[in-house]
């Protein structure tokens, strides 16, 4: 029998955007997947979207709007009492009422966090982070971020960009600039897209490579070649476990969580570079910290961000923070 009680999940991505339909025990009833709004107004990437909740609706036999609410994780900054997105660089918007637009189209409340704070809510309620108390979301995919609970609750800054660790510097000697306006950002040094971009480079100085079989090159691509032995695939993914590693071993030092879950779509090549994660970990992590964090990878993988987002309405709730529609 299908649920009747569900919410609605909306993860906007850099590359794809996710719309599930999620019951009340986080289990997927139907998901869609549509190009990324990157480029496009606001209100036009949020006015596509309306139809398709119906739609996925009525194709279920549910009713509409969800009793559960809507939830909808961006990139970026978000002030989440308000709903508004200060600023998201990967998809050039600033100063977007993204929640009240949203409930306005959508004809029903909507709550709106960054990306990676819903992703961490998929494990947290229904994963392999029910226990944690305190707990780091690690999201690995195009770009790379982190949602992070305190004291079992979404913890938020005035600012509404907490923990954004693909900011945070992790090659002192590189020239690669991020769109934030820095060189050497965790996120164009090891996230999805800047992997991929490194080893179009290698390829076009004449490295040999499985990379250069016809097939679509991508961090999966990756995976598979380093998995076959590929020198190239091999040290690209190493260098991005390293840096991770750094990055993340000075943020168990401040932060002190029981918990860290890897997601995203690149979390999948967890598996391919966790021996020489772990070692550089065990180097670079105090040993005040590190012997009391559990590293795992996500149950959902790629499908923390919509599943998780699906449970904003709840977790905001529980914050208890009144909202509103003021900038």
């Amino acid at each position: 029998m299908t649920p009747s009680r569900y919410s609605f999940g909306i993860d906007l991505g850099g590359t794809f955007t996710k719309v599930a339909a999620v019951s009340a025990d986080g289990s997927i009833l139907e998901q869609r997947r549509l190009p990324g709004p990157a480029g496009r107004p606001a209100a036009d990437a949020i006015a596509e979207l309306q139809p398709i909740l119906v739609q996925m609706a009525g194709a279920l036999g549910l009713s509409y709007p969800p009793p559960g609410g809507v939830g909808m994780g961006t990139p970026g900054a978000v002030n989440f009492r308000t709903g508004w997105l200060t600023g998201s660089g990967a998809f050039g918007w600033n100063a977007v009422p993204l929640g009240p637009m949203a409930a306005e189209a959508f004809g029903c409340p909507v709550a709106v966090d960054t990306d990676v704070n819903a992703g961490a809510l998929a494990d947290f309620y229904f994963g392999c982070a029910r226990d944690a108390s305190d707990l780091l979301y690690f999201s690995w995919g195009t770009g790379i971020g982190a949602g992070l609970l305190v004291g079992r609750k979404l913890y938020h800054t005035r600012g509404g960009a907490m923990c954004n660790l693909g900011h945070m510097l992790a090659d002192a000697a590189s020239t690669r600039r991020c769109y934030c306006g820095c060189t050497g950002c965790l996120e164009v040094e090891a996230g999805g897209k800047a992997m991929v971009q490194q080893a179009q480079e290698a390829l076009q100085a004449g490295e040999s490579s499985l990379l250069r079989e016809p097939a679509p090159l991508t961090p999966e691509r990756l995976s598979w070649a380093a998995g076959q032995g590929d020198a190239l695939a091999r040290r690209i993914l190493d260098r991005s476990a390293v840096l991770i590693a750094r990055v993340l071993s000075s943020t168990l030092a401040l932060l002190n969580p029981d918990t860290v879950v890897f997601g995203g779509g690149v979390s999948r090549c967890l598996p391919i570079i966790r021996e020489t994660f772990d070692r550089e970990m065990e180097l670079r992590t105090p040993p005040f910290t590190r012997p009391l964090t559990v590293i795992r990878a996500s149950v959902y993988g790629e499908n923390a961000g919509v599943v998780g987002a699906s449970q904003l309405p709840v977790a905001h709730a529980e914050i208890g923070e009144e909202k509103n529609c003021k900038p």
